[in-house]
């Protein structure tokens, strides 16, 4: 089960989370139209998905972009699929399972671009829960080859190609403002690090010189009691 009680993880530095900085004052809601619009053109293009989810029974996931203020709930109730948008401030229902990760990962997971276990191993995607349930989510999305840029499509075929190409520019520009990001964040952080790596030569050099005058002590508190037997046996 998922442990609501688990302190959050540090978002992603991503261009997400600042444009998640923007929506946020948008109230969950308002996402409904569009969640609704991406499920069913889903449901129609990639049955083969839902049919392979239809075997859970009562089972609700949640799907947790750790750069956006928003989760998405996913629940198979009697073979029916349901997606909703929530704030993570309200209060969660109980989850079987939990998946969480920067948004722009989750979408390439879905469009099966990106390893899903190699997310996993580097930490970058995380799963709470149901692993067995979580596998069978998967396995079912694994089982079709996923596009967001027909899904968004809509049926009006004439406005396809345009839509297309407006989809793919705006990829094209999150690409680019993610390696962007990627060079910031590292020109931060490379720095730092490389204090942190002179900060841990410094103690250890001090531990050593500790060491050394340790032994140093031993040496001396030695001497000076073989001096005091000395003394004492002449006497």
């Amino acid at each position: 089960m998922y442990n609501k009680n688990a302190p959050p993880r540090v978002p992603p530095f991503t261009p997400m989370l600042f444009a998640g900085f923007l929506i946020r004052p948008i109230p969950a809601f308002s996402f409904k139209p569009v969640v609704k619009h991406v499920l069913d053109r889903m449901k129609k293009l990639y049955p083969e998905i839902f049919s392979r989810l239809a075997i859970l029974e009562n089972t609700n996931f949640l799907i947790r972009p750790t750069d956006l203020h928003y989760s998405f709930h996913l629940s198979v109730q009697e073979g029916e699929t349901h997606v909703e948008v929530r704030d993570n401030s309200t209060e969660h229902p109980e989850f079987q399972a939990v998946i969480s990760g920067p948004m722009l990962d989750l979408i390439r997971l879905l469009e099966g671009r990106v390893d899903g276990d190699a997310l996993f191993f580097s930490r970058t995607l995380n799963i709470e829960g149901d692993t067995e349930a979580v596998l069978t989510l998967r396995n079912a999305v694994d089982s079709a080859d996923v596009s967001l840029v027909d899904v968004m499509g809509g049926p009006v075929a004439f406005m396809k190609p345009g839509f297309d190409k407006m989809l793919s520019k705006i990829g094209s520009v999150f690409e680019q403002l993610e390696r962007d990001f990627v060079t910031v964040q590292q020109s931060i952080l490379l720095p730092a690090a490389r204090h942190m790596r002179e900060v841990d030569e410094e103690l250890d050099r001090m531990e050593n010189r500790m060491m050394k005058m340790d032994k140093e002590l031993v040496k001396v508190k030695t001497s000076l009691k073989k001096s005091s037997q000395q003394v004492q046996g002449a006497r």
